[in-house]
């Protein structure tokens, strides 16, 4: 783990703000609500799916799902405006644009439209792969658990297994969490300037802040016993707070959910 020290004047700073997130863009409650949704509903379509689940569970994830992109609709094709690769957002645009009417396609229409969810899905989990920019990689990490879920569904509503595009997605979520994760974090000790040096015992202060590629900032205290000093979970907790409004903090709260279905 890369750590840097802090100079004098932003360990002053990060002081006087310490056991709080620093000031910065709060996290974004709307992304939050539609996309814990969505976790739930993928999560039961994968234990239901394939024949001997439960059909009334099946339902009602999938209405959970549409609800939420629907209700969340503006906000997710903004996303997909900011894609840069033109065939992933033609293809999540319209997979996003004609889900809702998932019921009421005939089958003529309703095959392609799968098979198109599908394909885009693998395309989106590709691109994110290989993108090497932040912001797009970001994008991309934002609406990967949208374009899966609208593909799961389709699989659920011809009675298939939705089992290996949940495994699609949990290791598309495990990129994300590597890529997206903010690596400009440090430490440094509260008390640094004082003239005398920490012995075996002394009560120690530290201050452990992060950044999130997008400049978002997190930052708090651990008291240790010196020569012990904060950990790496510690600095994961900071490295989530500080990538709030970013697809790292959504890959990591879901994966939890995901290997568990």
């Amino acid at each position: 783990m890369r750590l840097k020290t802090l100079g004098a004047a932003v360990a002053a700073s990060l002081v006087l703000t310490a056991g709080a997130v620093a000031p910065a863009r709060p996290a974004q409650a709307s992304i939050v609500n539609w996309f814990e949704v969505i976790i739930t509903a993928v999560s039961t379509l994968a234990a239901n799916s394939g024949g001997g689940g439960n059909d009334a569970q099946l339902e009602a994830a999938k209405q959970q799902i549409i609800h939420a992109v629907e209700s969340s609709k503006q906000e997710i094709l903004a996303h997909i405006d900011a894609i840069a690769a033109a065939d992933v957002e033609a293809c999540t645009q319209s997979a996003v644009t004609k889900f809702a009417q998932i019921d009421s396609m005939p089958g003529s229409l309703l095959g392609p439209f799968v098979n198109g969810a599908v394909d885009c899905a693998h395309l989106s989990s590709s691109y994110f792969n290989t993108v090497q920019s932040l912001p797009a990689a970001d994008n991309i990490g934002k609406l990967m658990g949208v374009i899966y879920a609208i593909a799961m569904t389709g699989f659920a509503k011809y009675g298939l297994s939705t089992r290996s595009l949940l495994g699609n997605l949990i290791t598309g979520y495990e990129a994300v969490a590597v890529k997206m994760k903010p690596t400009r974090c440090g430490m440094q000790d509260a008390l640094q300037d004082n003239e005398v040096r920490p012995r075996p015992g002394d009560p120690m202060y530290w201050i452990v802040w992060c950044e999130a590629y997008n400049g978002d900032l997190a930052n708090t205290t651990y008291n240790t016993i010196f020569p012990a000093s904060p950990t790496e979970a510690d600095f994961d907790a900071v490295r989530l707070q500080a990538g709030r409004n970013t697809s790292y903090a959504t890959a990591v709260h879901a994966l939890p959910a995901l290997r568990a279905a």
